[in-house]
């Protein structure tokens, strides 16, 4: 299933369901499993408890789930899913007026401003909303430790960067910067960062510094205006 333009690509492990019904219990495994991590992390999924959490026979989890390795990267692939589907809607509604700008309009400085004011207003948008959610957050950093032992778990994490990295890399091109790639890695480490710093009681979800951190961060990765020669090629 393509999950970022065709740049990356998230698949499941397990056995696959055909079925509307069976959809349901697969799907009721996979919510079972992220709700056992909130309260007991990674190692709390085993067949009989999440069996248990998703109020489903033991023989449905084996049955799509043979190995624990499938299930538990299988919940994070489904976890992402809802992740990028929140992050597609944030962008879309963010970066609209963005889009209409035509290349001329981007060159200039009251244009870049635009396309800087609507980034950073997304960014902040974006790490209020994910640490809003404390169960998800802890959800995702169980998966991110746990891929540092599962080579399986870190394929899937690095699709997932790769994903979440891509539509922000989006934004990044429409300032014709020479590397938004490298660009995109630096905003996403900066979101993580600072989403576990709310996490851990570090500063708060409206804290001033937050806000001013992303606003220095935009501002050194995005020069105000674009050289003479790129703005007469626009």
């Amino acid at each position: 299933m393509r999950v970022d333009n065709g740049k990356s690509e998230l698949v499941y492990h397990g056995r696959r369901a055909q079925r509307s019904d069976s959809r349901q219990r697969r799907k009721a495994i996979l919510e079972a499993a992220l709700r056992l991590i909130v309260r007991e992390g990674i190692r709390g999924i085993r067949h009989r408890a999440v069996a248990r959490e998703a109020s489903v026979p033991l023989a449905a989890t084996t049955y799509y789930f043979k190995d624990l390795n499938d299930l538990i990267s299988d919940a994070f692939t489904y976890f992402v899913e809802q992740g990028l589907e929140h992050t597609r809607q944030l962008q879309e509604s963010s970066f609209t007026a963005a889009r209409r700008l035509t290349p001329e309009e981007r060159a200039t400085s009251a244009g870049r401003k635009l396309l800087t004011q609507q980034l950073t207003r997304f960014i902040l948008s974006h790490i209020r909303a994910q640490a809003g959610n404390r169960d998800y957050r802890l959800i995702e950093l169980a998966f991110r430790n746990e891929a540092l032992r599962n080579e399986q778990l870190t394929r899937v994490i690095r699709m997932a960067n790769s994903a979440n990295e891509a539509l922000i890399q989006d934004f990044f091109e429409l300032f014709e910067l020479a590397d938004p790639l490298a660009a995109a890695q630096i905003v996403h480490g900066t979101i993580l960062n600072l989403e576990y710093q709310i996490l851990s009681g570090a500063i708060t979800i409206d804290s001033p510094l937050l806000e001013r951190s992303v606003t220095m961060m935009i501002r050194g990765l995005i020069p105000a205006t674009l050289p003479v020669a790129e703005a007469v090629r626009a």
